[in-house]
């Protein structure tokens, strides 16, 4: 389990003042993974009982579970001016992180949905919408893409208890995204599908998938993020439901 994903399960369990702390965490763990709780607490300037709080209320045990999850939380990858090798090494510990993913209970949802409903907030999400349908139109489930705000707010009448609604963001925190994810709410399952991150859209639905990703420099004055692990997260994800559905039937 990775902290961001535990911060996003937990989310409501948090006041501001937690979700400031664990912000502050998140942006540092890299830094942090080697301090002690005491050290920890005196950089967000609270004191230790209330960081031992925060590790309960995100279903940590102790500060060791906390200390264990920054530790192991981020993928050290390899950055020497966009070299092809480096590059496929990190696909490698992108791959190896991906491994550990459980796909079960997302499976069984997959397998009881009447209808699966897609939503991606931008081009590339849009891209990976489309992936998403082929994949399971290919093993015979009835799936929907919708455009917009406006597509959902007309489909909404038609959506079953059983049904499921899949959104994907890459920050997580687009405008479009957080509306309609707060407006499906408690109306359908939902499963988000964004960069491994504390981020609203995560929180907002039921079931969460993550992959890491990288940025690159280019010859222009911006970068370019590698998706690759989206396409790879959702191949997995193919098979487990394969499987899924081979020990069901």
């Amino acid at each position: 389990m990775r902290l961001e994903s535990l911060v996003n399960q937990n989310y409501d369990n948090l006041n501001e003042n937690d979700k400031i702390i664990i912000k502050q965490i998140l942006i540092c763990q890299r830094e942090y993974r080697n301090f002690s709780c005491e050290k920890i607490a005196n950089e967000c300037n609270v004191s230790r009982a209330t960081l031992l709080r925060l590790c309960r209320k995100i279903g940590l045990d102790s500060f060791s579970d906390l200390k264990y999850l920054l530790k192991n939380n981020q993928l050290e990858f390899v950055n020497n001016d966009n070299n092809f090798h480096d590059v496929c090494e990190n696909y490698r510990l992108l791959m190896n992180e991906l491994q550990k993913i459980s796909f079960q209970d997302i499976c069984k949802i997959i397998y009881d949905a009447e209808t699966i409903y897609i939503y991606g907030t931008g081009n590339e999400q849009k891209s990976l919408a489309q992936e998403i349908k082929r994949i399971f139109l290919s093993v015979g489930k009835c799936v929907i893409d919708l455009f917009d705000i406006g597509e959902i707010e007309f489909m909404r009448e038609s959506f079953q208890k059983s049904d499921l609604f899949i959104i994907i963001s890459l920050s997580g925190e687009t405008k479009a995204g957080i509306e309609i994810a707060k407006f499906i709410n408690n109306h359908i399952h939902t499963i988000s599908l964004t960069r491994l991150d504390n981020n609203t859209i995560a929180t907002l639905c039921e079931y969460n998938l993550y992959v890491e990703t990288q940025k690159l420099d280019t010859l222009q004055a911006i970068s370019y993020e590698v998706v690759g692990a989206f396409y790879a997260l959702l191949d997995l994800l193919h098979m487990n439901y394969i499987e899924y559905r081979r020990r069901k039937e």
